[in-house]
């Protein structure tokens, strides 16, 4: 009796082709339920992600801390350069933190408050403007009327009124959640501890799975760009967020100088915007001119305006190439595009990573180039 010879490598290659079609094809059409799965998913594993992300934002200052410990003659101390460092960064950020609550936080919502005060005022401004241009003939061409009438109910002072006391309303299904998000919230925070104290492990760990998972050639090019990456993304955050420390602080000051009211919020602002390059302080700017010139005068918010826009030149040439040293190297005209299509997809949180992301995508193609032009 002759023997079949079965060839298992041909007929297992087509049966995961087989599998892989129709488990994509179910994907597809029950892709509403693998969002909801995907988001239960990432909404349990959130603390995690959370923690990671915060210890990796605070492994530059801990190694910092860490080299600055070991380098004491004392035992002790270099033998848990590690811990102390970690522990002594902790303090420091939880006392920014209570000092934030007790003497910045109650500020700025005093400043905010005045300044909601101020909305029927702006409101008044602004219809009383815009009614005049009519009356100029500015308008001839619009539909003015539906304009204001639209106005007049989407921001009149008692719409913003009941939306306010709506907000207020709701603050018990908050506050429901409120013991959910202080526990997640210690979760993260005792994940960002453990992450600081054991990296070494964890990326030997990671590092170990890539080689033995991942052919040579992929497992160092891998690596390779990972680690440009890291450098990019990192040198890209720490020095964008020390410039909008910078700024906020010198802002900040500035405008408690010139008496400019709401100056700790802001100046706040200010910092906060800076991070976004080229649209951020433009937009941040501005608003802060316009609430200056309806909550104190022409003049007032022309002089802050002026010091606003020296501030800015002294950033944009003196400052920021300082601490960014020129990292990134991108064309202005990539950062804009990449601005913009970031903002929107991603909101804000696209437009702080566009600028790093569209690097790392320069970083690769001129590579990818040079490699077509070796192998040519």
């Amino acid at each position: 009796m002759q023997k079949i010879k079965v060839d298992w490598n041909y007929w297992l290659t087509r049966f995961l082709f087989l599998m892989a079609v129709i488990i994509g094809f179910k994907l597809i059409t029950n892709y509403q339920f693998v969002l909801n799965s995907l988001s239960n998913l990432l909404s349990t594993l959130s603390p995690f992600i959370i923690g990671f992300i915060f210890a990796y934002l605070l492994n530059g200052a801990q190694k910092r801390l860490e080299r600055l410990f070991q380098k004491t003659k004392l035992s002790f101390i270099e033998k848990h350069s590690r811990g102390i460092s970690v522990l002594i960064l902790y303090v420091i950020i939880f006392y920014l933190f209570f000092l934030a609550l007790n003497y910045v936080i109650p500020l700025m919502i005093d400043n905010v408050i005045d300044l909601l005060g101020l909305l029927p005022q702006f409101y008044d401004y602004l219809v009383d403007v815009i009614a005049r241009l009519e009356s100029e003939g500015v308008f001839e061409s619009l539909n003015l009327d539906d304009f204001l009438q639209s106005l007049t109910t989407d921001f009149s002072p008692e719409n913003l009124l009941r939306q306010w006391t709506q907000a207020l309303t709701s603050l018990g299904a908050i506050t429901r959640s409120l013991s959910s998000f202080v526990f997640n919230g210690f979760l993260a925070l005792i994940i960002s501890i453990y992450a600081l104290v054991f990296k070494d492990s964890i990326l030997l760990f990671i590092d170990k799975l890539g080689k033995k998972t991942l052919p040579e050639k992929i497992y160092r090019n891998s690596k390779k760009w990972l680690q440009a990456t890291n450098t990019i993304f990192y040198k890209f955050i720490s020095s964008q967020f020390l410039d909008a420390c910078i700024i906020g602080i010198s802002a900040t000051v500035i405008l408690y100088l010139l008496n400019v009211p709401f100056a700790l919020t802001l100046g706040i602002l200010l910092g906060i915007c800076n991070m976004i390059p080229y649209f951020g302080s433009i937009f941040a700017s501005i608003v802060t001119t316009i609430i200056t010139f309806f909550s104190a005068g022409f003049q007032l918010a022309l002089t802050t305006l002026i010091a606003l826009l020296i501030l800015q030149q002294l950033d944009g040439n003196v400052i920021g190439p300082r601490i960014m040293s020129g990292a990134l190297n991108l064309n202005p005209i990539i950062i804009i595009i990449s601005i913009t299509v970031g903002g929107a997809y991603f909101g804000v949180l696209g437009m702080f990573l566009a600028v790093p992301i569209a690097a790392i995508l320069k970083i690769i193609t001129i590579n990818w180039l040079d490699d077509s032009e070796e192998n040519a």
